[in-house]
């Protein structure tokens, strides 16, 4: 078989012949595609060259995947006046291969599935997010200007696509439905099975007489949709009615603009800009430190960060959005930009043990339906199913 190939918008950097992802999509991810394919060119946006020192980048390079990366063209130029470069690696590309594996939104996602179907070239998509959404919130008039536009090509290369994976249960195959193709949902999170002593610790932290309550944010500082300042602005409310307490994000790019607004509501010294952490195990032992994970995104597709600290016992609080109401009971959730009720909910779950005891319980058992185990079982079955598609089109092709 010759390679399949794995696209998405996704920023790697490199150093030497190693390539390197935010978090995003590390080594670790591409076992469930090699079970099934015996190699992968991964297709990505060139973030240049890992710098020295450079913190919070997880090796992505693997046996049997090799890396292609491309100048990017989520921008709106590129969409009106095309991109004659990337389009020639791509015809290139998907000639050279056997079929596209395209992880959407994205807008090399859109090129190589309308590059697949030109050529006849067996396709899937993994729908992880809601197009509409990431653009909409985006704050600027561009994102509003190619919201539609995006969101129309999603349906469109989904809704023809004969095979698509979903990382919502119900949410994204509503907004984005695959008609007739083969359809399974699976998140995209990739946590092993974890034992009762992590709740049982949870359990102690919460009935514990701690000198300073954490509040958890995972989110990149540069996207305006995931509701770093409403949760700035609740603390801020909150501030004098709770014990002493510190909020802390985890993430990359400008955080200027909410430094400066922690700054104008008297809570600087309170707000933490921790910068990145490796997926995996540096994530979950910050978790670990967390009394009260938030997720006040204004758009989201199911979010993993929210399921991993579920996985740790982390009570939480997001917004009823997207795929988070297959997460959360309504008594946990918010309506998006609401600073007000997401800073009433967090005083009434420090000043009640009870509640955050039950809710440290309930997340922990709920977060078990996304345990690896049980996503690879569903995804071998899934990809198992591509990969004959695959076979079949190539014996046709063969016998023609």
């Amino acid at each position: 078989m010759k390679r399949v190939l794995f696209v998405h918008d996704h920023i790697f950097k490199y150093r030497g012949d190693a390539y390197y992802s935010g978090g995003g999509l590390p080594a670790a991810i591409w076992p469930r595609y090699l079970q099934v394919f015996p190699s992968l060119t991964v297709v990505g946006r060139d973030g240049g060259a890992l710098i020295e020192g450079e913190e919070g980048y997880t090796l992505s390079s693997a046996t049997g995947v090799d890396f292609c990366l491309l100048p990017g063209i989520s921008n709106l130029k590129s969409l009106l006046l095309g991109h004659a470069g990337v389009e020639a690696v791509c015809r290139s590309l998907v000639a050279d291969s056997e079929g596209v594996i395209a992880r959407l939104p994205s807008r090399l996602g859109h090129l190589f599935v309308k590059e697949a179907k030109r050529q006849g070239k067996p396709y899937a998509v993994e729908v992880v997010g809601c197009a509409w959404g990431s653009l909409w919130d985006h704050g600027s008039w561009k994102g509003k200007f190619l919201a539609p536009i995006e969101a129309l090509k999603t349906r469109q290369a989904v809704a023809s696509a004969p095979f698509a994976l979903y990382v919502t249960e119900k949410f994204l195959q509503k907004r984005y439905p695959c008609k007739g193709g083969v359809t399974t949902f699976c998140s995209n999170v990739n946590i092993q099975p974890v034992t009762d002593e992590v709740l049982f610790a949870r359990q102690c932290r919460i009935e514990s007489h701690k000198t300073k309550i954490v509040i958890g944010l995972i989110g990149n500082y540069s996207s305006k949709y995931k509701g770093i300042d409403v949760a700035i602005r609740a603390m801020a409310l909150a501030d004098e009615r709770l014990p002493e307490w510190e909020f802390q994000v985890v993430g990359s790019g400008d955080a200027s603009a909410y430094i400066d607004l922690a700054h104008k509501l008297g809570v600087d010294e309170k707000v933490k800009f921790v910068g990145t952490k490796p997926s995996g195990s540096a994530i979950y032992e910050w978790l670990d430190t967390v009394d009260l994970y938030l997720q006040p995104s204004f758009q989201e597709g199911l979010p993993r960060a929210l399921v991993e600290a579920m996985s740790r016992g982390c009570p939480a609080v997001a917004t009823s959005i997207a795929g988070i109401p297959e997460l959360l009971k309504d008594s946990e959730m918010i309506t998006a930009g609401d600073h007000a009720t997401l800073s009433s909910k967090i005083l009434a779950l420090f000043q009640d043990n009870g509640a955050m005891l039950r809710l440290a319980r309930e997340n922990f058992e709920r977060a078990q339906s996304y345990y690896q185990p049980v996503l690879d079982t569903r995804r071998i079955t899934f990809w198992s199913s591509f990969g004959q598609y695959i076979a079949s089109n190539r014996n046709r092709s063969i016998r023609t």
